[in-house]
């Protein structure tokens, strides 16, 4: 059996992807959050312009947390990413884009479909805070991009505190 020797490229991409995949967290959520913390890092993925269509990202405990690399093709898109929260818990939901465009958040209740906030603020990046009160059920929300002007890429930061 031959052994091949590890260089300089292959040591620095296995250290960088144990850092990557050790900083996402994981851990089981009945310990009260992600164990090491961190966000999970997602890539937009189409179709996800309606309600039928919203791209899941999964269930929000406190501490949990997504980054998604998204863009709007053309004006008339709209991006939609639902997620399941789990427990009280304020969303904290932050678009950063060029300021060459100006994109809005919206939060609808995905069951009903009716608007929770239009978070428009033209500012850039855009934060929203959102108190859900899920003591009684759990409540499956869509957060939406939509675009005022222009097309572009965006990065959205859903953060459950």
């Amino acid at each position: 059996m031959t052994h091949r020797r590890r260089g300089w490229v292959d040591i620095v991409g296995i250290l960088m992807m144990a850092g990557a995949l050790g900083s996402c967290g994981g851990g089981d959520h009945h310990d009260g959050g992600r164990a090491g913390g961190g966000c999970v890092l997602v890539r937009e993925v189409e179709p996800n312009n309606t309600f039928l269509t919203a791209q899941f990202l999964g269930d929000m405990f406190v501490d949990d947390c997504f980054i998604v690399d998204g863009s709007i093709f053309n004006p008339a898109d709209v991006d939609s990413y639902r997620v399941l929260v789990q427990e009280s818990l304020n969303l904290v939901v932050t678009l950063d884009h060029s300021s060459l465009v100006d994109f809005d958040i919206q939060f609808f209740d995905a069951d009903t479909g009716q608007l929770i906030r239009d978070c428009g603020t033209g500012m850039i990046p855009e934060v929203c805070v959102v108190f859900f009160d899920a003591r009684s059920r759990d409540i499956a929300v869509d957060v939406v991009v939509t675009s005022n002007v222009g097309a572009g890429t965006y990065t959205l930061t859903i953060d459950a505190q």
